[in-house]
């Protein structure tokens, strides 16, 4: 009887047979397993929306810390960005509880309500929160969309993929606020990357990005539960699709693909 293929081999064989576009950053393991499978894991690349995992959880140990509560009204910024969301349009809303912003910041991934949960938790403590979920290489230095400030907002797949991993592993957050982490990423709406072809049963804890030429999805797959991480980050795309919007393009294709085969090689 021969030895058990186990997740690592089955995906580097799928891993190794797919047409990737761009330049691709690759991090993947069974959360059991915890043999990874990495391709460009290490290179620095524009964070886009996916930074906003690392955010929410800052802000989750916050209200651990007892620094500030979920149901605490916070004012939004005066200068409501544009980009993903909806808060730019609903001017009559000017506060909003920690716990609505963070729902807004991951579900449709409002840069506005973003900023506003910046704002409440500090670059400091998103910085302290990077380096003991295992980061080396991620920086939060400025507000979504202010391009204009200086600073980087940057990642690799392999920091993505650790900080999943600890959020899956109950290791970043208490038991409670753990899985209301998990609760808010499984109601993420933008499902045209690792969710898209996850047969019936599946599930998905996923946060996207994207920018121009760029096109991000970092998430945790399983069933009833997370059973393996999975962070596909690709940059320097040349299709007139992924260099004119913000939907949709080879990359898309590619990283749903690779969300299958990371569901599939679970056995």
């Amino acid at each position: 009887m021969g030895a058990r293929v186990g997740f690592a081999e089955r995906l580097r064989a799928d891993l190794a047979a797919a047409e990737l576009p761009g330049r691709v950053g690759f991090a993947a393991w069974d959360l059991v397993e915890r043999e990874p499978v990495l391709l460009g894991a290490e290179r620095v690349v524009p964070a886009a929306s996916t930074i906003k995992v690392l955010v929410m959880i800052t802000a989750l140990r916050a209200v651990q810390a007892g620094r500030i509560g979920l149901e605490d009204p916070r004012e939004l910024p005066a200068e409501r960005v544009g980009g993903a969301g909806l808060l730019r349009q609903l001017r009559s809303v000017d506060r909003l509880s920690l716990r609505d912003l963070i729902t807004l910041m991951i579900v449709v991934s409002d840069n506005a309500a973003t900023n506003a949960v910046i704002d409440a938790v500090g670059f400091d403590a998103i910085r302290d929160c990077a380096a003991d979920l295992g980061c080396t290489a991620t920086r939060v230095e400025r507000r979504l969309m202010h391009h204009h400030e200086p600073g980087r907002n940057e990642t690799t797949a392999l920091d993505q993929a650790r900080v999943l991993d600890r959020l899956a592993g109950g290791t970043a957050l208490p038991p409670e606020l753990t899985e209301h982490a998990l609760g808010v990423l499984a109601e993420q709406q933008v499902r045209d990357r690792l969710p898209a072809r996850l047969p019936a049963g599946a599930s998905c804890w996923n946060k996207t990005g994207e920018l121009l030429g760029l096109r991000h999805d970092v998430g945790l797959v399983g069933t009833d539960r997370p059973r393996a991480v999975i962070t596909v980050l690709v940059d320097e795309l040349t299709d007139e699709r992924s260099l004119s919007g913000y939907r949709g393009g080879p990359a898309c294709d590619a990283i749903a693909a690779l969300g299958r085969s990371a569901f599939d090689a679970l056995g």
